[in-house]
């Protein structure tokens, strides 16, 4: 793999580190900040050219193991982040937050050159292994950045650009980082603006499907100050339990209504729309209006009924949208297996507008497979629920 001689590289960082060469910005400080870990608390060598530590196949499998929710929910996302990244030769990395990567996309053509440098199911990216890289600093910082070419500590990355953004879960954790890296890239920093922008958007999708498939039981608010958008692109999703109170949110649900970054609280401090309304059936039909107490601005929203204790199939469904939270139910509660199914197949649902051949699509299986699927698994549309 080609890089910048090892000596100008070394000369680069020891620069930066020293304060002899000051890069502009916010970004800038944080790369200086990188270094210097990097070289005095990690003692890690500018001028290596090994790439990073890949984990062993049962190594990687245990990863996976442990975070198959995260995965589930990510996988949709990452594959259309690479449609539009792949023309300029990018992969896509999804990592947990240690830094080990768990899921990526790249043409199949392409593979073994991504592997070549680094770019592969398992690779480490720790600053306390790598040093400076994408991944490394938005698992420290949890800012998006780009860490473009020789911007990398260790000279074996610099080559690479790598665009980086942090995905935190329900209650504003860390779960892990995506990241479109591109092995080589144009030589002027601006060209990465787009694949940033594109990178930040695709991880708060990754974070609102994670929020849908973990939210399972509870009633969760989804809103959007566009009533146009409440079924297709909800921005604002909150987490609601039996007694009404809002006990987790998304990432722009608490920039909207500050009050949600104090959890828990009860939805009548946030909202005119009076908590029993939520496990009212005729609200769960359609779209409601609110309006946020603290500023009066209005909200249109539609309400998703819990689905984890749900009946894998009964004869006879339950009456009110309420009995899924407090009647015992009349069947056997569903396997976390059918539960983590079942969000993929509404997810998918509801990202095609419950048009079932596109949805089958994106699932990778027949319309009649997913007809079987629905009916097992007691999916219903929006408005029959």
């Amino acid at each position: 793999m080609p890089y910048v001689p090892s000596t100008r590289h070394i000369d680069r960082v020891c620069n930066v580190i020293e304060g002899r060469t000051v890069r502009p910005g916010a970004d800038g400080k944080r790369l200086a900040s990188s270094y210097r870990r990097s070289l005095e608390q990690y003692h890690l060598d500018p001028g290596a050219t090994v790439g990073p530590r890949i984990l062993t196949v049962p190594e990687l499998r245990d990863v996976q193991h442990r975070e198959e929710t995260f995965l589930r929910a990510s996988g949709q996302c990452l594959s259309r982040l690479h449609e539009m990244v792949r023309e300029a030769d990018y992969c896509v990395m999804l990592t947990d937050a240690q830094g080990v990567t768990i899921d990526y996309r790249v043409d199949r053509e392409r593979r073994h050159e991504f592997k070549r440098a680094g770019l592969y199911l398992g690779s480490c990216w720790s600053e306390s292994e790598e040093g400076t890289c994408g991944v490394a600093t938005v698992l420290l910082d949890a800012e998006p950045i780009t860490v473009h070419r020789t911007d990398h500590f260790r000279a074996a990355f610099t080559t690479l650009t790598c665009s980086a953004s942090p995905i935190f879960g329900l209650h504003g954790e860390l779960l892990g980082v995506l990241d479109a890296s591109a092995v080589r890239s144009p030589d002027e920093r601006e060209s990465q603006r787009l694949v940033n922008h594109i990178v930040r958007q695709s991880a708060l999708l990754i974070e609102d499907a994670f929020f849908l498939s973990a939210a399972t039981d509870c009633w969760v608010l989804l809103a959007h100050r566009n009533r146009h958008y409440v079924e297709a692109q909800p921005e604002i999703l909150i987490a609601v339990d039996a007694c009404g109170n809002a006990v987790a949110a998304n990432r722009r649900a608490r920039e909207c209504v500050p009050a949600l970054n104090q959890l828990p609280c009860h939805m009548a401090a946030l909202f005119d729309l009076p908590a029993e309304r939520l496990f009212d059936c005729k609200a769960s039909r359609g779209i409601v209006s609110l309006r946020l107490n603290d500023s009066g601005s209005p909200l249109y929203a539609r309400i998703r009924p819990p689905v984890s204790r749900m009946p894998a199939r009964s004869a006879k469904p339950a009456s009110t949208p309420r009995e899924t939270v407090t009647a015992p139910p009349a069947a056997p509660a569903m396997s976390d297996g059918d539960v983590l199914e079942r969000n993929r197949i509404v997810a998918a649902l509801g990202d095609a507008k419950w048009r079932t051949d596109m949805a089958a699509k994106a699932l990778g299986m027949s319309r009649a497979t997913l007809y079987r699927r629905i009916g097992r698994l007691g999916i219903l549309p929006p408005h029959k629920c």
